[in-house]
C-alpha cells in the first residue's frame, strides 16, 4: 500500500540517519577514547543518543498505528469478500429452491441478488479508486476488471442469470439455461475469483506484518546499539571521571599541599589502620616525631618563603630515607611524624638517626645565603589498645622536646639514645 511504503521509506531513512549519527560522533571513539571528553561533548553525545531513540520510538509508533489501521481495513474487506462467497452460494441455493416450485424463496433470492450486486460494485469501485496501487492491489484490480473473464464480468453475468430466474415462473423452461450457468459460476469460476480476492488480501496483510517485524527488529538493534554506545561513550567516561575526581578529592583531603606528605587527618587514619594490623598479627609498631630546629628564627630572618623551602627539603629527606611501608606526615607548622610498621624501638631509633643525619646534610639557598637544617626527634613505641596512637604521639612529642632541651639535632627515644 502507498502509506505502508511511505512509512517504510521514512523508517529506512531514519535508520540511515541513525547509522550516520553513530558513525559521526561515535565512530572515532576507538581513536579518541584515550583523550578526556569535555562536558559539552558528553552532553552532545547524550542528546544525540536520546534523539535517535526518540525518533526510532516515533517511527515504530507510526508504523504500528498504520498496520493496525490497515489491518482493520483489510479485515473488513476479507469479511465482506467472505460474505460475497456465502451470498453466491445462497443465491444458487435459493434459485434451485425457487426452480423446484418453492415460490417463498423468491423474495429472499431477490434480496440476496441485490446485496451481492451492490457489494461487488462497491468493492470494484474501491479498488479502481486507489491512485498508486501496490502489487497486490494491481492483482486485485486485474481480477475485477482484467478482460472478458474478469470478476466484474462474472458478477454481471451471475447477477443477470439470477435475476432472469427470479423473473420467470418456477416451471418455465427458459430458466434452465441461466440456472445451469448460475450453478457453474457458483461452483467454480465466480467462486474461484472470490477466493482469490480473499487470499490476496490475506497475503498482503501477512507481508506487511512480516515487514513490520523486520523493521521492529532493525529498530530494536539500532536502539540497543545506541544504548551500548551511550554506555561506552557517556556513562563509562562519566563514571570514570567521577571516580577519578572522588579519589583525587579524597587524596587532597589527606595530603599536605606544601610537602605532599600526609596531613594530620591522613596520617592518623593510616596510623589507626597500621595499629589494628600490628595488634592482629602481634607485630611491633613505633612512631617518630620530628621538629625543625630554630624554625621561627629562619622565618623571621629570611621570610616565610625560606621556611617553606626548608620544610620541602625536610620532606625530600624523609622520602629518601623511609621505606615504602613507612608513613610520613607534616602535622602542622615545622612538625613532622613518621610511623614505622613492623619495627621495634631499637630499629625505630636507628631510623631516626638516619633521618637526622640526612636532614643535617641538607641545606637550602635563599637570596644567596646557605641555610643549614637540623631536627630534633623523639621515638616512642605504639602500645596496644584503642588509644595506642594517641599515647605514642604524646610520648614521642615529649621525647622530641627532650631532644631540644638536650641541645637539638639529636634523637631521644624511650630508651637511652643512640645519637652521638
Amino acid at each position: 500500500m502507498p502509506a505502508s511504503r511511505s512509512i517504510i521509506a521514512y523508517i529506512n531513512a531514519f535508520l540511515n540517519f541513525a547509522a550516520h549519527a553513530v558513525r559521526g560522533p561515535f565512530g572515532t571513539f576507538a581513536l579518541k577514547q584515550a583523550q578526556p571528553l569535555s562536558a559539552r561533548r558528553l552532553t552532545s553525545y547524550y542528546v544525540a543518543a536520546l534523539l535517535i531513540i526518540a525518533g526510532l520510538t516515533l517511527a515504530s509508533h507510526l508504523m504500528l498505528t498504520y498496520v493496525l489501521s490497515h489491518n482493520q481495513g483489510t479485515a473488513a474487506i476479507i469479511n465482506v469478500s467472505g460474505r460475497q462467497r456465502m451470498l453466491s452460494q445462497r443465491i444458487a441455493s435459493l434459485a434451485a429452491e425457487y426452480r423446484l416450485g418453492d415460490t417463498t424463496a423468491r423474495p429472499a433470492l431477490l434480496t440476496a441478488i441485490n446485496e451481492f450486486a451492490t457489494t461487488e460494485a462497491a468493492l470494484s469501485a474501491a479498488n479502481r479508486d486507489i491512485a498508486a496501487p501496490g502489487a497486490e492491489t494491481l492483482q486485485v484490480r486485474n481480477i475485477y476488471a482484467g478482460g472478458t473473464d474478469s470478476l466484474d464480468t462474472e458478477v454481471g453475468s451471475f447477477v443477470a442469470d439470477a435475476r432472469q430466474i427470479a423473473s420467470l415462473p418456477p416451471a418455465d423452461p427458459a430458466a434452465a439455461a441461466p440456472l445451469k450457468r448460475l450453478f457453474a459460476a457458483a461452483r467454480s469460476t465466480l467462486l474461484d475469483k472470490l477466493n482469490e480476492i480473499v487470499a490476496i488480501h490475506q497475503s498482503q496483510t501477512e507481508r506487511i506484518l512480516a515487514e513490520l517485524e523486520d523493521l521492529q527488529l532493525s529498530i530494536l538493534a539500532v536502539v540497543l546499539l545506541t544504548l551500548t554506545i551511550e554506555a561506552l561513550m557517556i556513562f563509562r567516561p562519566m563514571v570514570s571521571r567521577i571516580v577519578s575526581y572522588t579519589e583525587e578529592i579524597t587524596r587532597l583531603a589527606s595530603i599536605d599541599p606544601l610537602t605532599e606528605l600526609h596531613n594530620r587527618r591522613g596520617f592518623l587514619q593510616r596510623c589507626e589502620d597500621e595499629r589494628i594490623r600490628a595488634q592482629r598479627y602481634g607485630r611491633q609498631l613505633c612512631l617518630l616525631m620530628l621538629d625543625a630546629d630554630h624554625f621561627k628564627q629562619i622565618n623571621d630572618n629570611y621570610s616565610h618563603y625560606a621556611g617553606d623551602e626548608m620544610l620541602r627539603a625536610m620532606a625530600d629527606a624523609l622520602r629518601e630515607v623511609l621505606r615504602a611501608s613507612d608513613v610520613a606526615a607534616r602535622l602542622g607548622g615545622e612538625e613532622f611524624a613518621v610511623l614505622a610498621p613492623e619495627t621495634d624501638l631499637k630499629g625505630a631509633t636507628m631510623l631516626g638517626e638516619r633521618l637526622r643525619a640526612r636532614i643535617a646534610g641538607k641545606a637550602i639557598t635563599f637570596n644567596g645565603q646557605t641555610i643549614k637544617i637540623t631536627v630534633s626527634i623523639g621515638v616512642a613505641p605504639v602500645p596496644a589498645g584503642a588509644d595506642g596512637i594517641g599515647a605514642a604521639l604524646r610520648e614521642a612529642d615529649h621525647l622530641m622536646y627532650s631532644a631540644k632541651r638536650a641541645g637539638r639535632n639529636r634523637v631521644v627515644s624511650a630508651e637511652p639514645s643512640l645519637s652521638a
